[in-house]
């Protein structure tokens, strides 16, 4: 093996065998399926922050969005990370005061106490197959990196991604998580910040770059003026920030806060901060571009797959110990995102699907059923990860992987997710009607074309949701006598 390679492989062994003893320390804290599952509901602020900026900033941001950036400049990255960053925003201004004040453990269980359980499995159902698809993007990510700078062939990264990920789930749950979390993002910090300064450098100072910056590069708006085109413009922002709310990890961190003061911060800071770090990706691409057009970089390397910018920067300015920092810090970010939607899919099946349906409720054995809601979780976290490997080799652009895994959520269980926290006069008909609408358009698209992002994409991200809106009003108002749902408050922490 090259020496060059030995030593960033050694710094990467390193970080990867420490992050799954943070799994193994934090298994010990684990003594019931609170904590694995809400970690005790006893976060802090900070806490909050690291781990859904973690979160969020995942292979789809790092190495999608400055592929994105160096093809189409800031207009390219809209979806993520500013619509996606405004997601952590809305939700931390209007819903998740409400969200940390009930008596729940997953989002799935919202819509079985207000809507009843048909509702609360179709739902589960429904936001499986985005986060199966969020987990593969991470995978992916994982692989090509991998790929790219060692030559470590792409399914063998896929495994290795794998088996890394759901070992410290695995044993941690949303403890182990949350500690990596706060952990990679120091570390993302670091690897970002090399990178640029280095490339910086490298490309002859900010001076240079500004002079080989792109017509219209910092232009966020359509350059073109038609009404497609500001159609299209309304679809990047609302699929990618709506879509997001919605999601059960988003949820978790709710109700993992110690109280509502620190889940409401701790969103809106986690937004604000995904937004100015999210300029990062957007310079290096400006920073590749300066390369390519003074001949540091080769131009045809990225022709094809724009996303392969950051893994040739990485090799092409770092040594070997700055490339292991910097792999280890996007492995990091990558991981952190993985993990998260591998928990929050594991415990959609787990809680909302497998407890309901296999488990009966019996108090005087409630340590027997806690001690099997851990284990069928940890199952799951198994399954879904083997899922996920294999649906990332479906498709192999991350960047629009992401982007269809939340307008897909958003066509489906936006207006359901609102409604149930927002309107007492809707009921269980109308929400099922409006769910079912949403996913059958999506179906067809996808059936019609053999493809799971069909096209033109911007019918298939407002036309679902508009379907599912409309069905849960007209639906809701037809049987508006035949069913009650059950009121929000019911299901209370504490009564406010």
């Amino acid at each position: 093996m090259d020496f060059d390679n030995l030593i960033p492989l050694i710094i990467i062994t390193l970080f990867i065998i420490g992050i799954i003893s943070v799994g193994k320390i934090a298994s010990k804290k684990v003594k019931n399926s609170d904590d694995y599952l809400i970690a005790g509901r006893g976060a802090p602020l900070m806490l909050i922050v690291g781990t859904l900026f973690a979160t969020f900033w995942g292979g789809g941001t790092i190495i999608g969005a400055t592929g994105a950036a160096y093809n189409n400049g800031i207009f390219g990255v809209v979806e993520d990370p500013f619509a996606a960053g405004l997601a952590l925003i809305l939700i931390g201004l209007f819903f998740v005061k409400i969200l940390r004040r009930l008596k729940i453990r997953s989002i799935g269980e919202l819509y079985t106490y207000r809507f009843g359980k048909t509702t609360g499995y179709l739902a589960s159902s429904l936001m499986i197959p985005t986060y199966i698809i969020w987990t593969s993007v991470q995978l992916l990510a994982i692989g090509k990196v991998l790929n790219i700078l060692f030559d470590i062939n792409l399914i063998f990264g896929f495994l290795i991604a794998t088996i890394v990920v759901v070992t410290f789930t695995y044993m941690g749950g949303l403890i182990a998580v949350v500690w990596t979390d706060a952990i990679q993002m120091i570390i993302i910090f670091i690897g970002l910040i090399s990178i640029l300064i280095v490339g910086l450098n490298v490309a002859g100072g900010m001076s240079n770059v500004i002079a080989h910056t792109p017509e219209n590069y910092w232009n966020i708006l359509p350059r073109e003026k038609s009404l497609t085109s500001w159609i299209s413009y309304i679809a990047m922002w609302i699929g990618m920030s709506l879509g997001n709310i919605p999601s059960p990890d988003i949820a978790q961190r709710a109700f993992m806060a110690k109280d509502e003061k620190t889940a409401k911060k701790g969103m809106i800071i986690a937004g604000g901060l995904y937004w100015t770090i999210g300029f990062i990706p957007i310079f290096i691409a400006l920073i590749g571009i300066t390369l390519v057009s003074n001949g540091t970089l080769d131009g045809s390397l990225f022709v094809n797959d724009a996303e392969l910018l950051i893994p040739f920067l990485a090799k092409k300015l770092l040594g070997p110990v700055g490339l292991g920092v910097f792999v280890a810090s996007l492995l990091g970010a990558i991981l952190s995102s993985a993990s998260t939607s591998l928990f929050a899919t594991a415990v959609l099946f787990s809680n909302d699907i497998y407890r309901p349906l296999f488990m009966k409720k019996d108090d005087s054995n409630s340590k027997s059923r806690d001690k099997r809601m851990l284990i069928a979780t940890k199952i799951f976290v198994i399954i879904v990860g083997v899922l996920s490997a294999i649906c990332g080799l479906a498709s192999t652009n991350i960047y629009d992987l992401t982007i269809f895994a939340f307008t897909l959520q958003f066509g489906v269980l936006f207006f359901p997710f609102v409604f149930a926290l927002k309107a007492k006069w809707v009921n269980t008909y109308g929400i099922i009607a409006g769910m079912i609408g949403g996913l059958l358009v999506n179906l067809i698209g996808c059936i019609s074309q053999l493809t799971i992002i069909p096209e033109p994409w911007e019918f298939y991200t407002l036309v679902p949701a508009l379907i599912n809106l409309i069905l849960i009003i007209i639906v809701s108002y037809c049987t508006k006598n035949k069913n009650n749902a059950r009121d929000l408050e019911e299901i209370y922490i504490c009564k406010q």
